[in-house]
């Protein structure tokens, strides 16, 4: 699901269910010998839309081409049409090679490659190429990335495992890796990243998130997180965190999240702290929630607007409110809870 600023379908909620996607995912095997599929002119020209401007401003023409679904392995014919800005060449047989012909094009800003043969987001530098969308394919890595003007990566449903940025990407906005096998952050040194996508990873630590300084969405649902490490007071346009089917346990952790001052969502939907089986599909991920768990998630997050789906109402703002005041009273050190965790996660780690 694309979060670019280009979309004019942005969902900030919850994504359409993942396995759905899964299953869309069907390519040729590797062994299966693709025959050659060359693109006409001709019939690029029978599927241009959005009537425009060119980058000149001189004229109009057809900025988008959308070659989707035509078991095409050469697209070379592309750079005759050197107005294109937006090209979709989605549910083809297209390898590296062949994606390269895309480069030919001196105004292309977005394009769109899903369920090819792609093994490397690699292209030649192009000087107004902003969106880059690889789903479903075989990358591994995204450090081979370096194109100038990039604000959104999404690359997900691929084998990437490790991340990191070399080229500095200093443009990018928004990275969506969702569903590959990702174990850890620590490569995303972005400061300008505003949305991080990267549900259904392996990722057991958020620690990395610090250098984020700028993040304002981050969606790690269906990760092995059991501890909320990483967050400090410097992510100050953090608004929104989607948990859901995580592996928090302990109100301790969702405490952590005291030092966001700009958090305002909080879903954990699914985590075993909210009564959930803490995975994506299993029994009971679905169930009610428990009202008594949103009064304490609210207590210890005074700020939240929303928990899971559901706005907070007053009657529960009051109730947190009531529960705050009982710990008062009973004496809540917040120092002593995070020195006694960490003891306790020593023990663990031992």
């Amino acid at each position: 699901m694309l979060k670019s600023h280009f979309n004019l379908v942005y969902d900030d909620e919850e994504p359409k269910a993942e396995e759905e996607h899964e299953q869309e995912a069907e390519e040729a095997p590797e062994s299966e010998v693709i025959p050659e599929r060359v693109l006409k002119r001709s019939e690029i020209s029978v599927r241009l839309s959005m009537l425009g401007k060119t980058a000149e401003g001189d004229g109009y023409t057809y900025l988008k081409a959308t070659l989707t679904a035509m078991k095409l392995t050469d697209i070379v014919s592309v750079k005759f049409f050197t107005h294109l800005m937006f090209l979709d060449v989605s549910e083809n047989y297209l390898d590296n090679k062949a994606l390269q012909a895309v480069s030919e094009l001196p105004c292309l800003i977005f394009l769109q490659a899903d369920k090819n043969r792609i093994t490397s987001a690699a292209l030649k530098r192009m000087k107004y190429l902003q969106v880059i969308v690889m789903n479903h394919n075989q990358i591994s890595s995204v450090s081979d990335i370096y194109q100038d003007q990039i604000s959104t990566i999404e690359i997900g449903y691929n084998k990437i495992q490790k991340v990191a940025f070399p080229y500095g990407l200093f443009q990018l906005k928004v990275i969506d890796l969702r569903y590959n096998e990702i174990t850890e952050i620590t490569g995303f040194d972005l400061p300008n990243l505003d949305s991080l996508y990267l549900a259904g990873n392996k990722i057991t630590s958020l620690v990395g998130l610090e250098k984020l300084v700028n993040l304002r969405i981050l969606h790690v649902r269906n990760n092995p997180i059991k501890l909320l490490n990483g967050f400090d007071e410097g992510l100050k346009k953090l608004t929104y965190i989607n948990l859901r089917n995580c592996k928090v346990t302990t109100l301790k952790q969702v405490k952590k999240l005291r030092v966001l001052p700009a958090l305002e969502t909080l879903n954990m939907r699914g985590c075993p702290y909210m009564g959930g089986p803490g995975e994506e599909g299993a029994d009971g991920a679905d169930e009610e929630e428990d009202p008594d768990i949103r009064i304490e998630t609210l207590a210890a997050l005074p700020r939240l607007k929303r928990i899971n789906k559901d706005p907070v109402s007053p009657e529960e703002r009051d109730e947190a409110k009531e529960m705050m005041t009982q710990w008062i009273e009973e004496g809540e050190k917040d120092e002593e809870e995070i020195e006694e965790e960490h003891e306790e996660e020593t023990v663990h780690e031992d």
